[in-house]
């Protein structure tokens, strides 16, 4: 745990020695667009690529969300990981050594996290131990031989045992230093409370794993964040996550995707199973490629995770009523993701293990080949409730498919499905499509019938040229007289006022921006970021920027005497309502002179047209 801060001087030295392109495309497809990368937005549900990486400028933006950053913004909102633990693990990365100011005290939150991820290294150790040494441990050891764990993978996968014991854990991590208060922010131990008795009044905790198989679950940097147990003998429940925690989220992890991650992004498929043994059993196997939930239904954000690395996913449910549901109950989530996803039930009675055992990996691989997607899938499963002959589940049967086609924006699959529809149950293809937007609630028919332009999407407000000098600004175009005759004041946008003041900050000798030091300050301060890094990976053209450039400046100088002007007329009013005679007097001579001086002001130079953009 670390004991002070880090330098800044080290913190710039890493960014500087760390390719924002390289770390990004980890996470994320990108491919090269003119100067800069474009991929699929890690932070939002998106079909066009709006998510821009510039590797000259060590920056990124999203046109999507608004979202953009450095490389330790980007790296922090994607794995949720403090400033410190983002710097030092680039660091790892990089070879870089990280000092520390001494006597500086360091977040709390960082702190915090460094801690827990310690004591959670602690006690992995000790179920590991327990495997091995315990005779209930050995007796585990043995159980997971019969289910065909080798000894290299259960070590690689770091299985362990907890202990049949009320505190084992409890001592071990007291020992090492450990506070109660740290054991239950892990989520290891949980208060005692006896009956008739507050949790105070009973003083007392315990182990909260008792006589389980123990597996670590691990973020991306594979550092272990939570825990994992399968009971080992009589008991309930058969399966035991630990709770929510500074470190984990079961709803946002996906087990085994720091070892999955290569391989999902290799063969952009991602294959999901309902359990730890069963994704394990498949790495055993060769399939790599499969990560696993944690005793929860997908959710939002597992899509979003799943967004970041494949456009492919496989699903594996049993074939049960229960594991069909659960298939059924991921389309809301996958539709018109840019995810397609397949479906692939076993046979009655095998686990993925067993299957693969049996008839091999390339069985497997062929199985995933040949099943359905999942629109195929929930179509077909409300089919066969159509078909079975009563007139009311026939229609029934028919309102359900016609409402999961509802849910998908692909014409071509909406078009197929009612035909096959309309031949299986010998129904007329226009009668299904009469039917069609029946289903859909009073404000989406009249959605449908009338579709309005777009809607303007444009995050900056404020006149064009101040967006356009920004932007200039940025891409180092404005000259030393260019930059003099800017007045931050004349800009109505806070931020594009905080990107100016700053840039007549970081001048060198000869009065030119110095735009590198400018954007690195501005994207670090959250109240301008986003807009620095939206004007800073624009590509906009210019036919002839100096012309452009006064013609700008001559706008923003009109506009803030123009409200002055207002500003004065306001103030003269209301003086003059008020019977303050002498500020009156005052106020409209000041209004007179700049009356003259609008009419003896020359014409503004001509404006020439806007720029083109292409992002």
């Amino acid at each position: 745990m670390s004991q002070g801060l880090i330098p800044q001087d080290v913190i710039d030295h890493i960014k500087e020695r760390t390719d924002i392109g390289e770390v990004v495309s980890g996470y994320v497809a990108l491919s090269r667009t003119g100067q800069n990368l474009k991929g699929l937005c890690p932070f939002h549900a998106e079909k066009t690529p709006s998510f821009t990486v510039s590797p000259s400028r060590q920056i990124f933006h999203c046109f999507g969300c608004g979202v953009g950053g450095n490389v330790y913004t980007f790296v922090m909102k994607i794995e949720g990981t403090s400033f410190p633990e983002t710097v030092r693990e680039l660091a790892r990365k990089a070879g870089i050594e990280v000092p520390v100011v001494q006597g500086a005290r360091p977040a709390q939150n960082s702190d915090n996290r460094e801690r827990l991820e310690q004591l959670n290294d602690v006690a992995a150790a000790w179920f590991r131990s327990n495997l091995r040494e315990a005779r209930t441990g050995k007796e585990a050891l043995a159980y997971l031989h019969e289910r065909g764990m080798t000894n290299e993978t259960i070590e690689a996968f770091g299985f362990g045992f907890a202990l049949d014991s009320w505190d084992g854990l409890l001592r071990r991590l007291t020992k090492e230093g450990y506070t109660t208060e740290d054991m239950l922010l892990a989520g290891l131990i949980v208060p005692r409370e006896q009956a008739g008795r507050t949790s105070q009044e009973a003083a007392g905790f315990y182990d909260r794993f008792r006589s389980r198989i123990m597996l670590p679950i691990c973020d991306l940097r594979k550092k272990v964040i939570g825990f994992g147990g399968r009971i080992f003998g009589d008991g309930m429940p058969k399966y035991l996550n630990s709770p929510e925690t500074p470190l984990f989220n079961k709803g946002r992890t996906l087990y085994l995707l720091e070892r999955a991650r290569e391989a999902t992004s290799r063969q952009d498929t991602m294959i999901i199973v309902e359990g730890y043994f069963d994704a394990i059993a498949l790495h055993q196997s060769g399939i790599t490629n499969v990560v696993a939930t944690l005793g929860t239904a997908l959710t939002p954000d597992h899509v979003r995770t799943i967004r970041r690395f494949v456009t492919k996913v496989v699903l594996l449910f049993d074939p049960d009523p229960a594991g069909v549901r659960a298939a059924l109950r991921t389309l809301d989530l996958f539709v018109d993701s840019g995810i397609g996803v397949r479906v692939v039930s076993l046979p009655a009675g095998d686990d993925p293990d067993v299957f693969v055992r049996k008839h091999g990996a390339d069985s497997f691989v062929q199985l995933q080949q040949s099943a359905p997607t999942l629109l195929d899938f929930a179509v077909e499963h409300s089919l066969q409730s159509a078909e079975s002959g009563a007139l009311e589940d026939r229609i029934r049967g028919v309102d359900e498919i016609l409402r999961i086609l509802q849910k998908t924006a692909n014409r071509i699959e909406k078009e197929e499905c009612i035909r096959r529809v309309a031949e299986r149950l010998g129904i007329s293809q226009k009668r299904l499509i009469e039917r069609y937007p029946e289903l859909l609630p009073k404000e989406e028919r009249r959605t449908v019938r009338t579709a309005g332009p777009p809607a303007d999407d444009s995050r900056f407000k404020g006149i064009p040229e101040e967006r356009d000098l920004v932007h200039l600004l940025l891409q180092g175009h404005l000259s030393p007289a260019d930059i003099g005759a800017l007045n931050a004041e004349a800009f109505s946008v806070p931020a594009c006022r905080r990107i100016v003041e700053m840039a007549h900050r970081h001048l060198d000798q000869d009065g030119r921006v110095q735009v590198r030091e400018t954007l690195d300050e501005a994207v670090a301060d959250p109240a301008c970021g986003p807009v620095a890094t939206e004007l800073s990976v624009s590509e906009r053209h210019y036919d002839d920027i100096p012309a452009y450039v006064q013609g700008c400046l001559a706008t923003l100088n009109r506009k803030q005497r123009e409200l002055a002007f207002g500003e004065l007329i306001v103030r003269l009013r209301a003086a003059e309502q008020e019977g303050r005679t002498e500020e009156a007097q005052r106020l409209n001579a000041q209004v007179n002179a700049m009356r003259v001086s609008k009419a003896d002001s020359p014409s503004l130079p001509s404006h020439p047209s806007p720029p083109s953009r292409s992002l």
